[in-house]
């Protein structure tokens, strides 16, 4: 028969507070395990291993029933990965380019980002000197002493 290994510590952590002490076990006295247990992280896939495994089930698909299962096995893939991977190459977005769509599509919204702020910028300027002009218009109708325009005569202004 196993023995419990007891210890009664007062005023420590087997007191609570003003009341009597109560029964702690040994193990819990003793200082934890400092080793840090490591978490598990996600796997990223290269465009080559990729292309290279889709390789592979296809030769292995020519051999018969249950070769490709268990090479997936063996990787550690799913069969709707490789589905999904053949779909993308098929769609010639599977390259082995070191640029993926994704990389391409952020760098074409960055160009286009960076000349629409441009045409910004150069519309700004426009219409700053635009209202430049109107204030000078202004000014320069109300020294002459031309209050309207659609009375001067002007047939364009109707």
């Amino acid at each position: 028969m196993e023995s419990l290994n007891l210890h009664v510590t007062p005023g420590t952590a087997g007191t609570e507070g003003g009341r009597r002490p109560t029964v702690v076990h040994a193990d819990a006295l003793t200082k934890p395990d400092p080793e840090v247990v490591a978490r598990p992280h996600r796997r990223n896939l290269t465009v080559a291993y990729k292309l290279k495994v889709l390789e592979t089930v296809e030769a292995l698909r020519e051999q018969g029933q249950g070769t490709v299962g268990a090479y997936l096995r063996k990787e550690g893939l799913y069969y709707s990965s490789i589905r999904y991977w053949e779909r993308l190459r098929d769609k010639g977005l599977l390259t082995s380019t070191l640029k993926g769509p994704k990389e391409n599509n952020r760098d074409a919204l960055l160009a286009e980002n960076k000349q629409l702020r441009r045409q910004l910028e150069q519309t700004k300027k426009r219409l700053a000197k635009t209202e430049l002009i109107i204030e000078l218009q202004k000014k320069l109708s109300a020294i002459m002493g031309i209050d309207d325009l659609t009375n001067t005569g002007r047939s364009d202004a109707e």
